[in-house]
């Protein structure tokens, strides 16, 4: 009888040791999943804060702002509550405040345009890694797929309008240079790639105005070849 009971304890001890050592590896996986999750949900963070401060409103749809600006105050408010840190409240109350200003429609749109090729590289990158994002969020049932397939196309059009507005930065240079066709040439450059976004309801106003740039342009043009052709035809009389 001793021994019986000597071996059914052995064996309930062992069967402790052995549901301890599984719960320990359990709890020790779920803590380092959770530790991977949160460091690439501190990843995405920066990464969307950087995009937010760095690409201005112009090239930044409204909606997709919306839709980053709640990621971020999602992600830092999980962040600040596993890490107990403070290091995230500067940004969270910043995103905070954009948000509301954005719901009560008193938000004021930083309309600052792209000038240097530099620059222009910096707002592309920020803006390719988005529809992959915007996706990801569809993927993960956060995001409807009908909006976010509309934000990747208005995506798809500040890309093309960031390189429009550099475009017609080197052509007002040009024009201040009199070099009035190369001028032209950039103009065109930048019209075209815009009127691959006709579809876009913001497109139209801008193409408009790129027309109307053109047509001043080849006003002065004309003006310009008509001059010297009566100053050629005056030298040869002469």
């Amino acid at each position: 009888m001793d021994n019986l009971l000597i071996i059914v304890t052995f064996v309930l001890f062992v069967s402790i040791l052995i549901i301890g050592s599984q719960l320990a590896r359990i709890i020790g996986a779920r803590r380092r999943a959770q530790l991977l999750a949160d460091n690439l949900l501190q990843k995405r963070c920066d990464r969307i804060a950087g995009i937010l401060h760095l690409i201005s409103d112009r090239y930044m749809p409204i909606q997709t702002k919306m839709i980053l600006t709640e990621f971020l105050i999602s992600g830092l408010t999980h962040l600040q509550k596993m890490n107990k840190k403070e290091s995230h409240e500067a940004t969270l109350n910043e995103m905070t405040h954009v948000a509301s200003l954005m719901k009560a429609g008193k938000y004021t749109l930083n309309q600052e345009r792209v000038s240097s090729k530099a620059h222009l590289d910096k707002v592309n990158e920020g803006l390719t890694v988005l529809p992959t994002f915007l996706k990801g969020l569809t993927t993960q049932g956060q995001l409807d797929k009908g909006i976010a397939l509309k934000q990747v196309e208005q995506i798809r059009f500040m890309r093309q309008l960031a390189t429009t507005d550099f475009l017609s930065h080197i052509a007002q240079q040009d024009l201040d240079a009199d070099r009035l066709s190369q001028a032209r040439e950039r103009y065109l450059s930048a019209l075209a790639g815009l009127e691959k976004f006709v579809s876009v309801e913001s497109s139209k106003e801008e193409i408009e105005k790129l027309q109307y740039k053109i047509s001043r342009l080849d006003q002065k043009l004309h003006t310009k070849m008509k001059a010297q052709k009566q100053e050629h035809t005056a030298t040869r009389s002469n």
